[in-house]
């Protein structure tokens, strides 16, 4: 691959005329830290999104923050029929080091390959990850190039109440999930690293009524308990309310869809004048 030319590509698709695009749409996120300090100017954090539809295949935009070097990098998206199945593409160039990023894929059926591409790698391709999905079962095994090694994930059901999702690292590591549902309104979801049962957590979901749901969850290694509370509330919006009583208190706002207003304010237990706060909703014109 012409990384070079790749790269020209992006940055004269995401910094062509407008008359070559649709209205954008603008994803804006602005984050304050340590409120207690008082806010200004200087201690907010922002960046924002736009991207715009060149045509129903290929949409461009750029990234862009608060920062003293505002334009972070420049994208491009786009998907094509390819034989009996389609290419996708997510590339963007970061204009710190003009780097080229972002996967490939090709999907057909319930097959799919995607190759993870950085210009700045010496390969260029770091990984290359196989999909395969039937009826209740997922095997996923990613190929790392550089390491010559590979990952395993793998997922079925065990019964129509039971998933059980496995996740194998090439130096040996695991990782296990258990979802149990134990009837309409409760499951379980059991998850632990290797062998060690103190490395496993155990979370209950339990359906109160068609707005709440409450989550308790159990860390057998350290015995904390921490617990999460989600309320629907008018437009399908969700407020969740996490309590983990040794660490934080965190309130998340999130809208029935992107362009919404989602909202975050986290704190430490017993400091709330050193929360942070994020507020961000995405703006289509």
């Amino acid at each position: 691959m012409n990384t070079a030319f790749v790269r020209a590509l992006l940055l004269a698709l995401a910094l062509g005329s407008s008359a070559a695009v649709s209205s954008p749409s603008v994803n804006v996120n602005v984050k304050a830290g340590n409120i207690g300090k008082g806010l200004n100017v200087n201690s907010l954090s922002g960046d924002l999104e736009v991207e715009s539809k060149v045509s129903d295949d290929l949409s461009v935009g750029v990234n862009v923050d608060n920062s003293d070097s505002p334009l972070k990098s420049v994208f491009a998206k786009f998907t094509n029929k390819f034989g009996s199945g389609n290419v996708g593409a997510d590339f963007k160039v970061a204009l710190a080091d003009n780097a080229v990023s972002g996967d490939l894929k090709y999907t057909e059926g319930a097959n799919e390959i995607k190759a993870a591409v950085n210009s700045a790698s010496d390969g260029l391709v770091d990984s290359i990850k196989y999909t395969k999905k039937g009826a209740g079962w997922k095997f996923a095994p990613t190929f790392h190039l550089k390491e010559k090694n590979m990952d395993l994930e793998a997922e079925a059901d065990y019964s129509a109440d039971t998933n059980i999702a496995v996740k194998v690292a090439s130096d040996g590591a695991g990782k296990l999930k258990v979802k149990h549902r134990v009837d309409a309104d409760t499951g379980l979801t059991f998850e632990g690293t290797g062998s060690d049962i103190n490395a496993m957590s155990i979370e209950a979901s339990r359906k109160l009524d068609a707005s709440n749901t409450i989550k308790p969850k159990f860390d057998v290694g350290s015995k904390h308990v921490s617990v999460g509370w989600a309320r629907k509330i008018d437009g399908d919006r969700t407020v969740t309310v996490n309590v983990n009583p040794e660490k934080s208190i965190g309130v998340e706002l999130e809208g029935a869809s992107d362009e919404d207003w989602k909202a975050s304010v986290t704190s430490p237990w017993g400091d709330f004048k050193d929360a942070d706060v994020s507020v961000g909703r995405k703006f289509n014109f």
